[in-house]
């Protein structure tokens, strides 16, 4: 058997990227496959999100990132410094 070269530019062709987001995970998978197998690195689209849902802390801090406010979460959260309970004196 002969070996073959490959063009791995035509990975990153915008309709080969297109379509391997559009289809069934099972392709998608076979896709992944079939690079591993030969070795070859995996695309980003090609590759996996992690499993399940992100942690309200990621969620919260990527919210914080992206407005640009005071990281104040876990003070909220625990009712400490501003977010703190204030008894009025009578």
């Amino acid at each position: 058997m002969n070996p073959v070269p490959i063009d791995l530019n035509r990975l990153h062709d915008p309709r080969v990227v297109d379509h391997i987001e559009k289809v069934d995970s099972r392709v998608r998978g076979g896709f992944r496959l079939c690079l591993d197998v030969l070795g070859i690195e995996l695309p980003d689209y090609a590759k996996t999100k992690p499993a399940g849902r992100p942690s309200i802390a990621k969620l919260m801090a990527a919210a914080d990132a992206d407005t640009g406010t005071i990281k104040t979460y876990h003070d909220e959260k625990r009712k400490i410094g501003v977010f703190a309970t204030v008894t009025k004196p009578v």
